[in-house]
């Protein structure tokens, strides 16, 4: 996965569209993007003054990959091309949260 991941990044792909995948070298988005659905998405988010990003998390053979990629535009006036965004590719981890509600009334 780290080999996978420095090769993804060295590319040094600059976002043009808001679906990151548009923007993939065709080789590379059909080997291993194509129909392939993000495990998660909305980690990590990240406001800018007209842009924010976010992480979509991709699962690969038991492993997980990060895509850091705008996700939203604030400005009518600007687009994903104006910000000159580069994709950013890691390597994720799972990890267990424990959550609390309040406890229902027994009867």
């Amino acid at each position: 996965m780290k080999k996978f991941i420095e090769k993804l990044n060295e590319l040094k792909i600059i976002q043009k569209n808001i679906e990151f995948i548009e923007d993939l070298p065709e080789d590379i988005y059909k080997e291993y993007f194509e129909g392939k659905k993000p495990v998660e998405e909305g980690i990590g988010v990240d406001k800018h003054r007209w842009y924010e990003t976010s992480i979509k998390v991709f699962e690969f053979e038991g492993k997980f990959l990060g895509v850091e990629s705008i996700t939203d535009m604030f400005s009518e006036s600007s687009s994903v091309e104006d910000c000159f965004h580069t994709i950013r590719f890691l390597e994720m981890e799972t990890l267990e949260a424990v959550i609390y509600r309040e406890k229902q009334n027994e009867n």
